[in-house]
């Protein structure tokens, strides 16, 4: 058992992940997918900016919306 320890702290790496794997997955996703860097950056962006403006969004709506159901009229 401890020999096996030892033998999978040798073959680990120093990276995050396998550089080989993430090359590929890199070039596998740019040749399905034929945008820019910048095109990709701006959609990433626009996708973190929209997650916390809906969720603040739909507070409002809750909150319009019991608000209006305690006070009729």
């Amino acid at each position: 058992m401890p020999s096996t320890i030892l033998l999978s702290i040798l073959t680990h790496h120093g990276e995050a992940a396998d550089p080989d794997l993430l090359e590929w997955i890199k070039s596998r996703l740019d040749h399905l997918v034929d945008f820019g860097p910048w095109t990709i950056v701006i959609l990433l962006g626009m996708l973190i900016l929209a997650i916390p403006l809906s969720v603040v969004g739909f507070y409002i709506m809750q909150r319009r919306h019991s608000s209006s159901e305690t006070h009729p009229g």
